[in-house]
């Protein structure tokens, strides 16, 4: 098909060539991806079923790194919450903090050994980046006045809740809390980014990555099918009831509820932004 007279006179390429650019980047993205839990598989892992939670740990920076691309390719961070970046930063340091020191909830086959803690490494770094992101050097496009969530309010009551119930796999006190600290966290750090798309529109919901929403979807879907199979492991030895096993399971449950209303309202705006597109030509 010729390209119009005025794109050729002013010398610009046809609008399909940065999707046809952007497709081929994930489709790459994914190969890679793919390629590398190949590798891992093989070289750094004994095919264990606690590799599932190395896999979950793998997405979710997977799906963090193609919302960095989304974000540096539309230079824009419209529809995305800085409260929850921030939240995720807090949840990755607590974690690393016990994950970097103990093996108690890491995975037992070798993956555990490196391989899971570089991922949540790899994810706090992007998540520190994102938050550079939107706060300087695309600070004109993140929507402040409705992301008004402030879920570091809650902090406390994490690490108070924490405290009063953890488990025991640490054989440490302190790293046990800590480590149950950062699953608090986590199962609220979605919550920010969660209200800010019931407040905007549907052109501005899209401006989020789809593929960065179905990671955090399957990251969290992995990482209840490991702890409700290792919810027996959690129980007390001396008997009694397995509060913190109901504890990690409860806050899983509501992790996947919560990003599955996530990627519902996603989907929904995807929806009636094509409506919306429709209407408009329509009309013309």
């Amino acid at each position: 098909m010729p390209l119009p007279s005025a794109d050729l006179e002013e010398g610009k390429k046809p609008c399909w060539t940065a999707s046809v650019r952007d497709r081929i980047c994930v489709l790459t993205a994914y190969a890679w991806f793919a390629f590398c839990t190949g590798v891992v598989a093989q070289q750094f892992s004994d095919q264990d079923f606690s590799a599932v939670l190395t896999l979950s740990a793998a997405v979710q920076a997977f799906g963090l790194l193609l919302l960095v691309y989304k974000v540096h390719t539309t230079k824009s961070v419209a529809g995305l919450s800085a409260r929850s970046m921030e939240m995720y930063a807090v949840f990755f340091v607590f974690r690393l903090s016990s994950t970097l020191f103990k093996n108690g909830y890491i995975p037992i086959d070798r993956s555990g050994d490196f391989v899971y803690q570089s991922a949540d490494i790899v994810s706090l770094l992007i998540v520190m980046h994102l938050l550079t992101c939107l706060h300087v050097s695309h600070r004109s496009t993140y929507q402040e006045k409705v992301d008004t969530v402030e879920m570091w309010r809650a902090i406390p009551a994490c690490i108070l809740l924490a405290i009063f119930v953890h488990g025991d796999l640490n054989a440490s006190p302190f790293f046990d809390v800590v480590w149950t600290v950062s699953l608090n966290l986590d199962t609220l750090a979605l919550l920010p980014q969660l209200w800010m798309m019931y407040q905007l529109d549907a052109t501005q919901v899209v401006g989020l990555n789809g593929h960065y929403v179905a990671a955090i979807v399957a990251s969290r879907g992995f990482a209840f099918w490991f702890w409700f199979h290792g919810f027996v492991e959690i129980a007390p030895t001396s008997g009694g009831m397995n509060t913190a096993g109901w504890l990690i399971i409860g806050c899983h449950s509501l992790q996947l509820l919560t990003s599955a209303d996530f990627m519902l309202q996603y989907v929904k705006a995807i929806v009636q932004s094509g409506r919306e597109a429709l209407q408009v030509l329509d009309e013309k």
